[in-house]
């Protein structure tokens, strides 16, 4: 699939008496990516979350259009076609374990249990997350082990759009070498778009890289 943003506007107010502006987080962002990987760079609070959580349907932009294979995708289509890894990988239920957060997850996207459990351990394998570690309370995992569960929670979907924001944020340097293989293999049917802190891990991921600062995109480094 093509995902098209054109001219998105996200403005968030101030915090209620703080004396503070707007926070204007998007500021006309257009880009284009189809099946491939694109990669998306740029300083904290260029707007890349923002970017992300409008793209997954998580968000709602305030002007400008997102558009999946040319026709306008409203933010309940947008979540029925994307799989978002946030860079914060804390949206589980903590007292669960991570195999009983997948199973979860993957009935809200129409998984039967059995067949997300079969993927999420197949996964898990290729970025070095132990099977007793799917078992352990969420809580009791490493940060890098959370973020781990997080990706796997976004590849086991098999969406046409996969969005991953900081995906190699806490992982070793074998978690992410089983990352960049996961990103290429998915990026031949579907359309990936990555963000990362690290040039060196976004260019060896990406084969096009689309700058964001102070919510603009200003082109192709």
């Amino acid at each position: 699939m093509r995902i098209e943003a054109r001219g998105l506007v996200k403005t968030f107010p101030a915090p209620p008496f703080s004396g503070g502006s707007p926070l204007r987080a998007l500021d006309g962002v257009s880009l284009e990516a189809g099946p491939g990987v694109t990669g998306l760079e740029g300083p904290n609070g260029s707007g890349k979350t923002t970017l992300f959580k409008t793209l997954a349907g998580i968000l709602e932009a305030d002007g400008g259009a997102v558009l999946a294979d040319g026709a306008p995708a409203a933010p309940a289509r947008l979540r029925e076609l994307a799989a978002y890894c946030p860079a914060n990988p804390r949206s589980f239920y903590f007292r669960l374990s991570p195999a009983e957060n997948l199973r979860f997850f993957g009935a809200l996207a129409g998984l039967p249990a059995g067949l997300a459990l079969k993927k999420a351990a197949a996964l898990a394998g290729r970025l070095g997350l132990a099977r007793a570690d799917l078992d352990r309370r969420f809580d009791r995992l490493s940060e890098g082990n959370m973020q781990k569960v997080s990706l796997v929670r976004a590849f086991s979907r098999g969406a046409p759009l996969l969005l991953l924001d900081e995906p190699f944020r806490g992982l070793d340097a074998e978690a992410c070498r089983g990352l960049q293989d996961l990103i290429a293999e998915t990026g031949r049917s579907s359309a990936v778009l990555v963000s990362s802190h690290s040039p060196e891990l976004l260019r060896e991921a990406a084969v096009r890289i689309i700058r964001l600062e102070r919510g603009r995109t200003g082109g192709t480094p």
